[in-house]
């Protein structure tokens, strides 16, 4: 079978060089194709928040208002917390990670509850600046801090 297309391979063994050599020339010619990217490129800030003795640390937390912001609780007690925010979540898109158990209203975020050694992380951009209170309000708990937001 060889003998018998062997004339044929080689005639045709130019073709796909030359459709190869086509193929990158007009790649080269195109303009870029757009990719999808982040909506937002910043640099993400961290805050870590300790909830430990049945209390928050710090007891006072900045953000900036605009930046990409990862807030973190780590929940280093024996037993279950909440973080549960006063208006800081409002109209704001979040998303939520971690193994802690997140709770949604008509409003939107309400709360999650953190296990003992567990860890809830919310992604979001604040975009008011103001004093936002929050509490964990499991029975007895009478934990409260405050995200400041510049």
């Amino acid at each position: 079978m060889q003998g018998r297309f062997e004339g044929v391979w080689r005639a045709w063994g130019v073709v796909p060089v030359v459709l190869l050599a086509c193929l990158i020339s007009a790649a080269a010619a195109a303009p870029p194709v757009p990719t999808l990217a982040p909506s937002n490129t910043d640099q993400e800030e961290q805050v870590l928040v300790k909830i430990r003795a049945r209390k928050f640390e710090p007891s006072t937390v900045t953000l900036h208002a605009g930046q990409k912001t990862r807030l973190v609780f780590q929940n280093q007690d024996a037993e279950l917390h909440a973080f549960v925010p006063i208006d800081l979540f409002v109209g704001v898109s979040l998303n939520i990670s971690g193994n802690g158990a997140p709770e949604f209203g008509q409003e939107g975020f309400k709360r999650v509850i953190i296990p003992s050694e567990g860890r809830a992380e919310i992604l979001f951009v604040p975009e008011r600046t103001g004093v936002y209170p929050f509490l964990c309000d499991m029975p007895g708990h009478e934990m409260r801090a405050t995200i400041v937001v510049q």
